[in-house]
């Protein structure tokens, strides 16, 4: 006697189990990239303010080989004979008394960053 063989409908679709692996899959992966992509940003941040320091000590260096015992300042190394061009979000900042080539030292911090950066007459960022 020949035996019918029965066939079951495909069903098209992913069972529960299926999702629930997948969610927990994408669970993982997220908990992974959202701090790298933080301390992505920081790093940003911290590039850009660094970037700044060195821009407005090329500008006042820039500004000294005219005068080397004058006073720069922020707007002084704006000036466009100088060059210096402040990025957005970021303060940066002349000390006083600290703004002579002999005594240079300025600090920068992005607005969106915790870390404050300064730079010395010898151009060195700390």
């Amino acid at each position: 006697m020949p035996m019918k063989l029965t066939h079951r409908k495909s069903v098209a679709g992913f069972s529960f189990l299926e999702l629930l692996i997948i969610m927990l899959i994408f669970g993982a992966l997220a908990a992974i990239a959202i701090p790298q992509l933080k301390n992505y940003n920081q790093r940003i941040y911290d590039r850009d303010a660094k970037k700044n320091l060195e821009n407005i000590f090329l500008a006042c260096k820039t500004y000294w080989e005219n005068d080397s015992s004058a006073r720069c300042s922020l707007d002084i190394a704006k000036e466009i004979s100088n060059g210096y061009i402040q990025s957005p979000n970021i303060a940066i900042g002349i000390s006083l008394g600290k703004d002579t080539k002999a005594e240079f030292q300025a600090t920068a911090k992005h607005n969106s960053s915790k870390q404050t950066y300064s730079i010395d007459l010898n151009g060195n960022i700390r």
